[in-house]
């Protein structure tokens, strides 16, 4: 992807999110967006299940109380086949480490979002039968 619109919707397409620094770096620094779409794709076709690696970005947005970030991670490792057992599992972790206000402020929305697009998948699997 070279050009700063396809960039830009591959963020509302594969994420359905518009990350705040997007909008920023496609006007100012469009080279700057570009390499740091160069890292998230080099993570995206790693070694890790998709699944896994969105839930990394899941947690590490919590951890900065980047709330519409989280949410759109979750939604997207929930789609990869993440477990809402895994999802909250992980966020005990946390609160094992780092204490429950990211639980309270960020990990409570997080699932509640999480939650919902699980339903919406198990609703469609269900309709399909």
């Amino acid at each position: 992807m070279d050009d700063v619109e396809s960039i830009l919707n591959y963020y509302k397409n594969e994420l359905k999110w518009n990350p705040p620094f997007a909008d920023i770096l496609s006007k100012y620094s469009q080279e700057g967006l570009k390499g740091y779409l160069v890292m998230r794709e080099s993570v995206q076709n790693g070694h890790l299940p998709k699944k896994t690696s969105e839930l990394i970005f899941t947690i590490l947005d919590s951890l900065d109380n980047e709330v519409s970030g989280a949410k759109a991670h979750a939604v997207t490792a929930i789609e990869a086949g993440l477990t809402m057992e895994e999802l909250v599992e992980a966020f005990v972790i946390v609160t094992i480490v780092k204490g429950i206000n990211v639980l309270c402020k960020t990990g409570v929305e997080v699932i509640k979002a999480a939650e919902k697009r699980f339903e919406e998948i198990k609703l469609t699997k269900e309709n399909q039968q």
